[in-house]
This record gives C-alpha cells, sequence and structure tokens, in this order.
C-alpha cells in the first residue's frame, strides 16, 4: 500500500533544542514551514489542538493559501462544536485545498484539558460522543438531502453540508490506548494513530485495533508519530543524539511541562516504554523520553538513512503504513528527512509491495 510520510506544523518554529515561549505565535514561520514540507515531499502536516492553543482552522486555510500540494491533518475536538457545523468547516477547507485535508479526531489527554474549554464530560463519555460525532460528519459528507438526527449526543432537524468534500470523504484519524479508545477506533476511523513505540509495540497496536474493527467490518490503517536523529553515518547519528540530550538538559527550565500527559494511556505508554532502557530494538532511543519522563513524544530512531529506512520498513511489515517523522532541529532535520530519507522508504516499501504482490500470485 503507498506510504504516507508526514510532518509537525507548530505555531512557531521551535523545539526542545530551540525552545520559544508557547505563546509565541509566528505567522511568517507557519507559512515559512508549510512551504518547506511541501518543497521536501512531505504528504501531511499535522496541526495541532489544545485548550490554549491558536485555533487550527484558522491555521490551516493559511497552510492551504500558502502550498499547493501539502495535506493537512487537522487535531479537532469532538462536541465543541456542532457535528453539523465542523462537516462543514471541513468540507469548505477540502475544496480550499482540493482533497487535501485530513481530520484527526482527538479526545484530550484529561478532563481538566476539555474543562478550560468548558466540557465537563468525562473520558469515557467522550469517546463514546466521538463515536456519534464521527457518524454524523460522515452522513453530512455524503448526503444528497437534509437529514434529521436525534441520539444520545446530538438532536438536530434538517441538517446539510451544501459543498462536499472533494473525494466522498475525508480520512478520519483517530488514537488512544485506553480500552474506550480502542472500542472506538475500532468501529470509527480509516487511520488508527499512536505516539512513538517499538516495532514490538506497534505490532501489539495493530493486533488489539485489527480485533476491534473486525466485527465493524473495517479495516484502518495505522500512522505512528516518532522523532529521526540522521546523519550520514550511524557513529555521527549517535553522536548528535548525546548531543541534543545535552541541549535539551540544558533548556529543561525553558520548556513547557505537559502536566496532563501522566493522564493519558498512550503517554503512560511512552514513559513505560522509556523506563525498559537507552536504546531499544535496532535503534529505537528513548533519550529525551527519559529526560521528560515521558511527557512528550520524543521515542526516536537514531542512524544513517539506510539504517532509519531499515527501520521503518520493520514498523511499516508489522503494518504501519503512515507516519508522522520530524527531528530536534525544526527547519533543517525537515529538509534532511525528506531529501535523504523520504526516497529510501518509498523505494523499499515499493519494492516491497511488489514482491508481496507476486508472491501472491504464484499459484499455489
Amino acid at each position: 500500500m503507498p506510504v504516507e510520510l508526514n510532518g509537525l506544523l507548530n505555531h512557531n518554529i521551535s523545539s526542545e533544542i530551540s525552545p520559544l515561549p508557547f505563546t509565541t505565535f509566528d505567522p511568517d514561520g507557519i507559512a515559512k514551514m508549510a512551504k518547506l514540507h511541501e518543497a521536501y515531499g512531505y504528504d501531511r502536516v499535522l496541526i495541532a489542538n489544545a485548550a490554549t492553543m491558536p485555533d487550527n482552522f484558522t491555521t490551516a486555510g493559511y497552510v492551504a493559501a500558502h502550498t499547493q500540494r501539502l495535506g493537512v491533518m487537522l487535531a479537532h475536538r469532538p462536541g465543541f462544536i456542532p457535528p453539523t457545523m465542523a462537516a462543514r468547516m471541513l468540507a469548505t477547507l477540502d475544496n480550499l485545498m482540493p482533497g487535501r485535508a485530513g481530520v484527526h479526531i482527538i479526545t484530550a489527554a484529561s478532563d481538566e484539558e476539555t474543562q478550560a474549554d468548558g466540557d465537563y464530560q468525562t473520558k469515557v463519555a467522550r469517546y463514546d460522543r466521538a463515536r456519534e460525532y464521527i457518524r454524523v460528519l460522515r452522513q453530512m459528507w455524503t448526503s444528497t438531502a437534509p437529514i434529521d438526527h436525534d441520539d444520545t449526543w446530538f438532536k438536530f432537524t434538517g441538517g446539510f453540508c451544501a459543498v462536499k468534500p472533494v473525494n466522498p470523504q475525508i480520512p478520519v484519524y483517530f488514537g488512544g490506548m485506553s480500552p474506550a479508545a480502542l472500542e472506538t477506533a475500532g468501529e470509527c476511523c480509516d487511520v488508527f494513530a499512536t505516539l512513538s513505540d517499538t516495532v514490538e509495540g506497534m505490532s501489539e497496536v495493530v493486533a488489539k485495533v485489527r480485533a476491534a474493527a473486525a466485527p465493524h467490518g473495517r479495516s484502518p490503517r495505522f500512522l505512528m508519530s516518532i522523532r529521526i536523529v540522521i546523519a550520514e553515518t550511524d557513529e555521527a547519528a549517535w553522536a548528535r543524539a548525546d548531543a541534543i540530550r545535552d541541549q535539551v538538559m540544558a533548556n529543561m527550565g525553558k520548556l513547557d511541562a505537559n502536566v496532563v500527559a501522566n493522564k493519558a494511556d498512550g503517554f503512560k505508554r511512552t514513559a513505560d516504554i522509556a523506563a525498559r532502557g537507552d536504546r531499544l530494538e535496532k535503534c529505537f532511543w528513548n533519550g529525551i523520553n527519559q529526560l521528560r519522563g515521558g511527557q512528550s513524544n520524543s521515542g526516536a530512531l537514531v542512524g544513517s538513512p539506510d539504517t532509519l529506512a531499515d527501520a521503518i520498513m520493520d514498523y511499516y511489515k508489522a503494518g504501519v503504513s503512515a507516519f508522522i517523522l520530524r527531528g530536534f532541529d525544526p527547519i533543517e532535520d525537515v529538509k534532511t528527512i525528506g531529501r535523504d530519507l523520504f526516497p529510501l522508504i518509498r523505494a523499499r516499501v515499493a519494492d516491497y509491495d511488489r514482491g508481496q504482490a507476486a508472491a501472491q500470485a504464484v499459484p499455489a
């Protein structure tokens, strides 16, 4: 299957090694990073969402105005605005950047986060609401006539979306590691998205989500977000990883603490992986996760382009066909990953898929 190689677009040009205050809003930097991701071959950029962040719908429209090919994966919290309105907003965005919009449904890491926006539902209730929300989105995108709806969370009469997505549906990404999240994902998502994990861990996640999806006749794809430390040789890459750890350690007092991370099952899983050691599997590195106590999604792959491409292929063979790959230098790593790593990954995926197709075509 085609591999999807994505990046992350923040509201400023910042990272753990060159931190800016979270409140810094940089429109020129947003445009610069959007153009950079497009120029270096990224398929999409994730535009995140949280209670205190700048509005990402507006940011996505700004990205659309500055790019021709780059897609967006818009993090969106269901229930803060009605699903009828969200369906129209997303379909409008998808027409303004034809066929390049995706929506990443998120239910928040903690009750405190949602309460900052006046939402006092429990975590389990938020997942239940998300299921109904996604159903409404899809109905609105495909219905040729106004629809009525009366269910647990939403009630409306004559809901309609006059502008439809360029394709029949906008892809729905979804994540979360709690039992309620996995159940919701199995029923609803097109792509299940996770934080950084080992190949062994992702194999376990793929199996769990596929089992949850099977009763609904669904077969979701899988996305993993992981950091990349890249250099010409493996030795140089590991030396760079050590230097990055030193820089992050020196900046710890400047980094915003993710105070709600320990409430989320995904971040608890990250912390558990970090506790297993500095280096795992082929080239998985826990250095920054260990420093930050699982507060950030900073599990990394370290190595030369060839080593990194081999490592990504291990995930691909385990069922992961989409990735968010980002480094620690917010500008130069975008370039290096896109220029030196993406062509290798795409070539190896194509070779592997051809081999699989040929093997399946051989008569038994």
